[in-house]
């Protein structure tokens, strides 16, 4: 039996000869998005079943489109993918919230906020972290040489000759080799510290621990979008609106939370 990529690989490939692309997916998909909302609006078990097929449909369109070879990924439709994404998931939350109205349940106007400013701090977060590192400033070439040994005189600087350009020992190690002295530089730092751990190695010591979290364990704890659309289905299936609510709050309160202590064990580990 084919798995789930399997045909979903099947699907792209039948879906490209009739010329649609990854943007016409997308936008299939918050169509299934408005269906799953609609059926969530009646807040019964049946209206749960028929949302939860509808948001699988959301997930099966997004699998599809991932594995699509037509049109290139450029930044247009990329910018329409995440933002019809955070729109077809406030749909859900929509349909949601009048179905939970509709049936005479309180409070769940408060609740649905609560878990939009949860996601929002959640989605920041994430992708604050995710965010490369801005480069360093890089080398100036009117510091890197002195000033004393600018070449000067236009083009007949060549025909003179120039000071030596070799560097030169620096004072505090040229101290340190006549007095036998140990002097603490970055370079010497770097070098004295990786000479304490290969003692430790050697002798049995104590290693620092490194915090490494698997890739799996991490993307489940980020709490992606089709974990909340499974949270979704089974909770407004099985309970009511607010209890959907609340698990998609306590879901991204744990995926900040992940994340702080990660990037943390990261940076201890550093």
């Amino acid at each position: 039996m084919a798995d789930g990529g399997t045909v979903a690989r099947l699907a792209a490939r039948w879906l490209e000869h009739g010329h649609l692309t990854r943007a016409s997916m997308t936008r299939i998909s918050l169509l299934a998005a408005v269906g799953a909302a609609v059926w969530f609006s009646r807040a019964d078990a049946v209206g749960g079943l028929a949302g939860s097929a509808f948001l699988g449909a959301v997930l099966f369109c997004d699998a599809v489109r991932d594995r699509m070879r037509a049109d290139q990924r450029d930044a247009l439709t990329l910018w329409l993918a995440a933002m019809l994404s955070r729109l077809r998931e406030y749909t859900v939350h929509l349909g949601l919230v009048f179905g939970a109205v509709a049936a005479g349940t309180g409070g769940v106007w408060g609740w649905a906020a609560g878990a939009l400013v949860a996601l929002a701090l959640r989605d920041s977060l994430l992708t604050a972290g995710s965010a490369p590192a801005a480069p360093g400033p890089g080398p100036n070439p009117e510091r890197s040489t002195p000033a004393a040994q600018r070449r000067t005189g236009g083009f007949l600087s060549d025909l003179t000759p120039q000071p030596p350009q070799e560097s030169r020992v620096s004072d505090p190690v040229l101290t340190s080799r006549l007095f036998g002295t140990t002097v603490v530089t970055a370079s010497a730092g770097t070098v004295a510290h990786s000479a304490v751990e290969g003692e430790n190695r050697s002798e049995g010591g104590p290693e620092r621990p490194t915090a490494v979290t698997p890739e799996p364990v991490r993307r489940i704890l980020s709490f992606p979008q089709p974990a909340r659309f499974l949270a979704v289905a089974v909770t407004a299936t099985l309970w009511d609106a607010r209890v959907t609510f609340v698990t998609l709050v306590v879901g991204c309160v744990v995926a900040v939370t992940a994340r702080l202590v990660d990037s943390t064990g990261h940076g201890a580990c550093r």
